[in-house]
């Protein structure tokens, strides 16, 4: 399932934590189970199956909060203007993505040609596995750099139809035990050059390929979406800085270093898990996906995030009570519905996605959010 669009401020340890799901819970209760027992207008009191109730939640987490200020609060929101430059960049990639090609089997390979390429990899004589395009064919633009070494420059000079020999050093951090620093030799067929046709930019393309009839249309549906983004950027980033400036504000006596322990090692394993499933050892996918060389840096950095979502969570249950501010079950569905549409999946795989108590705290979080931007005061943005 793909990563899921919030439709509140949360803390990016949520966002990864989002990756584990479809486990079931040591009680042996599945995730996304909701407690919609009714006490008065709130979500309701606990039913005995472990979830607590709206209340109980709020009280758990707002213990050992002392909130500073948290009401007028100043921030800017700025929504950035949609540039006539943008709208015609992704007219371009569109328009480059409907590009055709012909093949050219007659002249010599050069940089910034892409070819189509067959090869069978080799080290002391022994193929070994993902080495080989098994006759597929491989696209590459030679000068990219997208294969290891000078793979690119050895197919320089080449004419379709040639079988050669590349020889090359994979890298000492390439990620398998079996490649790491060693000579392998592919065995490479440069099968044609593409050459590329552009396409003509017109009502004909537009309607053979996109879901609207002309280029006037279509356009505005870019400008109408990159102005969608500007003003979730705006809102995201008025939203962040009202937080941030409130827990700042706050005092928090103490954190469940537990559930933070808990939380991180959950990540953690749902990290190495994804690292498995691209056949990386854990090192080496951190290092290319999140920029750490140290594994106990990125164990650090994790734990520091899962942090903040904790105690982002004790502010925003804190300001809930203060307010008395809650949620009805009717009000968890309408936020499950509303995150599911968003996102263009079923209710139910929303419910498979989050824990019952999760939805619960997202919903309340929005409402929170809500009132602190309502309660807080609009500046201009600085020059």
């Amino acid at each position: 399932m793909k990563k899921l669009k919030q439709t509140l401020l949360l803390a990016s340890a949520l966002i990864l934590a989002a990756a584990l799901t479809g486990c079931g819970r040591e009680d042996g209760k599945q995730k996304g189970t909701l407690n919609t027992a009714t006490s008065g207008d709130a979500a309701g009191e606990s039913d005995g199956s472990g979830d607590m109730s709206i209340d109980e939640y709020i009280e758990t987490y707002a213990s050992d909060v002392t909130l500073g200020k948290y009401k007028g609060i100043e921030y800017e929101y700025s929504v950035a203007e949609v540039t006539d430059e943008q709208v015609q960049e992704e007219v371009q990639k569109f328009v480059s993505s409907c590009a055709s090609y012909e093949e050219d089997h007659e002249s010599k390979a050069k940089i910034g040609d892409t070819v189509n390429i067959d090869f069978v990899g080799s080290v002391d004589g022994v193929e070994f596995e993902g080495g080989n395009t098994n006759g597929s064919g491989y696209d590459v633009t030679l000068g990219s750099h997208g294969l290891i070494d000078d793979f690119e420059d050895q197919i320089v000079g080449h004419v379709p139809g040639e079988t050669f020999d590349v020889k090359v050093t994979f890298p000492e951090d390439y990620g398998q035990d079996n490649l790491n620093g060693r000579e392998a030799v592919f065995e490479t067929t440069l099968n044609y050059i593409q050459i590329e046709i552009e396409a003509e930019y017109n009502d004909e393309l537009v309607a053979a390929n996109t879901s609207y009839s002309n280029v006037a249309d279509y356009e505005k549906s870019i400008y109408d979406s990159i102005a969608e983004t500007n003003e979730a950027k705006a809102l995201a980033s008025a939203q962040n800085f009202v937080m941030t400036s409130v827990m700042n504000n706050a005092t928090i006596d103490s954190i469940p270093e537990d559930e933070v322990l808990a939380l991180t090692n959950q990540i953690i394993s749902a990290i190495k898990t994804e690292a498995e499933g691209y056949n990386l050892d854990y090192e080496t996918y951190v290092y290319y996906y999140y920029a750490f060389d140290d594994p106990d840096a990125f164990y650090d950095y994790v734990v520091s995030v899962c942090e903040e979502t904790v105690k982002e969570k004790k502010i925003v249950c804190a300001v809930a009570k203060t307010e008395n501010i809650t949620v009805t079950a009717e009000e968890v569905e309408a936020y499950v519905a509303k995150l599911a549409e968003d996102n263009g999946v079923t209710e139910d795989a929303i419910r498979e996605y989050y824990e019952g108590e999760d939805l619960m705290y997202y919903a309340l979080a929005e409402k929170v959010m809500n009132f602190l931007m309502e309660n807080g005061v609009v500046t201009d943005a600085e020059e």
